[in-house]
This record gives C-alpha cells, sequence and structure tokens, in this order.
C-alpha cells in the first residue's frame, strides 16, 4: 500500500498549515481521512502516556483515576488549602472507594488496567477528530452554499482537512501552563487553516467564508440547549 494514497506529503502540510493558498487543492478525501487519523494519534500519545502513569498510581482505570484526581483536588482546596489544615490524600484508598462504589471488581493488575483504560482514551481521539470534521463539514457546506460557494463535498473535506495539522498543538495539553497556551494557539491556528481552506475551495470572499464557518457553531449551541431543556423536561416527568 502506498502511503501517498493516504496522506499528503509533509510540505503540503506545512504548505497548509501556514495559509499558503495552492497547498488546499492538490489532496484527495483520501488522503485527508489518513492525515486526521495519524495527526490525532501523534496529539494524543503524550496525554496517553500521563493518562496511562495517572491511573496506573491510582491503581485503577482510567475514569475512576481521574474521579480520584478530582476528589483530591477538591479535598485540599477545601480542607487543605481552603483552611490551612493539612489533608493528606492516599490515592489508593480514594480508587479502592471509587471501585467500591462503582461495583467493580478490579480483576487485572492495576497498571494493565490502567494501560488498556487509557489505551482506549487514546484512540478515540482519532475518532473525536474525524466526527467533528465529518459533522460539522456538513453545516458548514449548507452555509457555503447559502452564501454562493460552490465546491464538490469531496473537494471540501480534503482541503479543509489541513485544519487537524494545528491540532498537534493540542497534544501538549498534560503539561502545566504551557498546554493551556498550546490548545489555544492550536484551536486558533486551526480555524484560521479551516477559513482559509473553505474561501479557497469555495471561492467566497473571506468574509463569507467565515461566515460560513462560523455560523454552525450558535446552531448546534442552541440545539443542545434545546436537547437538555427536553431531556431536563423529560426527566422532572418522570420522575413526578
Amino acid at each position: 500500500m502506498n502511503w501517498r494514497h493516504w496522506l499528503p506529503s509533509p510540505q503540503q502540510m506545512s504548505n497548509a498549515a501556514q495559509l499558503r493558498s495552492k497547498a488546499y487543492r492538490d489532496s484527495t478525501m483520501q488522503q485527508a481521512l489518513g492525515m486526521i487519523v495519524v495527526l490525532a494519534l501523534l496529539a494524543g500519545l503524550l496525554p496517553f502516556v500521563v493518562h496511562w502513569f495517572v491511573a496506573a498510581r491510582a491503581g485503577t482505570v482510567l475514569p475512576l483515576a481521574q474521579a480520584v484526581r478530582t476528589a483530591a483536588r477538591t479535598h485540599e482546596a477545601l480542607f487543605g488549602l481552603g483552611f490551612g489544615f493539612p489533608w493528606p490524600v492516599n490515592p489508593l484508598a480514594v480508587g479502592e472507594l471509587y471501585q467500591t462504589l462503582a461495583g467493580l471488581d478490579q480483576s487485572l493488575p492495576g497498571w494493565l488496567a490502567a494501560g488498556l483504560s487509557a489505551l482506549g482514551e487514546w484512540l478515540n481521539w482519532p475518532l473525536s477528530w474525524l466526527t467533528l470534521w465529518i459533522v460539522y463539514g456538513v453545516l458548514v457546506m449548507v452555509a457555503n452554499k447559502a452564501l454562493g460557494g460552490h465546491t464538490t463535498l469531496q473537494h471540501f473535506y480534503a482541503a479543509t482537512g489541513f485544519a487537524a495539522v494545528p491540532l498537534l498543538l493540542t497534544g501538549l495539553s498534560p503539561i502545566p501552563c504551557l498546554g493551556a497556551l498550546a490548545v489555544v494557539t492550536g484551536v486558533g491556528w486551526s480555524l484560521a487553516v479551516y477559513i482559509r481552506a473553505n474561501a479557497e475551495i469555495t471561492g467566497l470572499v473571506l468574509p463569507r467564508a467565515v461566515a460560513a464557518v462560523l455560523l454552525p457553531a450558535p446552531i448546534i449551541g442552541l440545539l443542545l440547549l434545546i436537547a437538555a431543556g427536553i431531556f431536563f423536561a423529560l426527566s422532572t416527568l418522570l420522575a413526578l
């Protein structure tokens, strides 16, 4: 299998990240798909290692380990920092408590259960990126058509897939302080690449390309708000 069928060249990815116009036209949707999967796995590598270490230290699976960390930080904030008294928290003890509350029987060694759960979280990175790319892309395409843009779905996805390149920076999220800055920078840069790719491939002027990319966001937010309201209303009715 030729990797060029599934990935654009590194130079093309670099050109796209630098917002060079010709970089968005000589690729395929298949290459965009492969690129997103590879970049998502690379971005998730450091979080995978950190998650495995955190979960293994707690001796449990990742979701419970994250709950342990949250409980420990809350406990420290409320009873340690807030009132000036030392309240040491034993992660293993809290982990056992969460396992008991969840009714889980930990049959695997802690490090193995931690590794498998962290691996599942890592493999979810490309699935999340692909879902966002496909679903949000459909809404942007609808906005493009409404604003007078002309392109095929295949060409649109091939071009906008390059927005995944700056998202490599989100893989630095576990690093204190620097991680938050890297995530904000990566997301903002990715948005700029997406807008430039959309403008190039549809022929829209920049203001319309920006509007087409940003318009679906409040629509999705409104739909989620409506869905949450319906869910809350049904839950209330069932509770009566």
